[in-house]
């Protein structure tokens, strides 16, 4: 009789003893205890819907643009914190002669956020490869490319040459990063 009362008690014991385990498993699997969970976001939730050219100033040497980007989150949730780098690139060598990143933050769920990035164009070709983060994961990367080329004409009533810069956009493309979220 003694014999089944302690392994009746010794079998209590261990299934506590179990479900305590799997309880503390289960919050260290979930973040609850530790460090702070990591949002998991589902791929492809953002988007880049559409980019646009703004000449803002120029000289006779140089033109300053702003390329706007519309960046949407398709996601229900805010997104991670956004970031851009945009590399201004000379299509006749393919190096870097320009580079900025703006900060952007959170995208609320289901809506667009226009990013502005200013630029700096001389008398050239380029391509302008722009890269996105998400929470410093590089999530999207795209092209666009933009002439900037100076225009003359003689001025009738001044007697003198005018300059003018014409910009063309002639094309973006952006893909997203595949990778394995956790």
């Amino acid at each position: 009789m003694e014999m089944k009362i302690k392994t009746k008690k010794a079998g209590v014991l261990i299934t506590a003893i179990a479900a305590i385990v799997i309880i503390l498993v289960g919050l260290f699997a979930t973040g609850i205890m530790g460090s702070e969970a990591k949002p998991v976001f589902p791929e492809e939730h953002l988007f880049v819907d559409a980019t646009y050219l703004l000449k803002t100033s120029e000289t006779n040497d140089t033109v300053n643009v702003t390329c706007n980007l519309y960046l949407t989150n398709i996601w229900k949730k805010e997104s991670g914190n956004i970031k851009t780098t945009a590399y201004v690139i000379e299509t006749s060598d393919n190096l870097a002669v320009y580079k900025n990143t703006v900060t952007i933050g959170e995208i609320g769920a289901d809506s667009t956020a226009e990013i502005e990035i200013p630029i700096v164009l001389s008398n050239n070709s380029y391509k302008v490869e722009i890269l996105v983060f998400e929470n410093e994961k590089l999530v999207i990367k795209g092209i666009v490319t933009i002439s900037a080329y100076p225009i003359y004409s003689w001025d009738d009533i001044s007697h003198s040459v005018q300059q003018q810069w014409e910009i063309s956009n002639a094309g973006y493309d952006f893909k997203a990063i595949r990778s394995n979220y956790p």
